[in-house]
């Protein structure tokens, strides 16, 4: 059982540094169209950033409870 909530914690700190990966991926592209002057003035800029950091943020939460999970398993024993 250990085995396979350790294996989960590695999943999801990897998908955690993926989105965050991806994220700023998608900021520095949003910086870049922002200085472009032939760019629309009303195109909504941040909304895949803010979707990829709440991922991180939602990965981050399940490794820690998972860890948490872990912990009190092995003070059970």
């Amino acid at each position: 059982m250990t085995f396979v909530i350790i294996l989960l914690i590695g999943g999801f700190l990897i998908a955690a540094a993926t989105a965050l990966i991806r994220g700023l991926g998608a900021f520095l592209r949003d910086a870049e169209n922002l200085n472009r002057p032939d760019k629309a003035s009303g195109e909504a800029f941040g909304v895949q950033q803010n979707r990829l950091m709440t991922q991180r943020v939602l990965f981050q939460a399940v490794a820690v409870l998972l860890i948490v999970l872990i912990g009190a398993l092995a003070g059970s024993k």
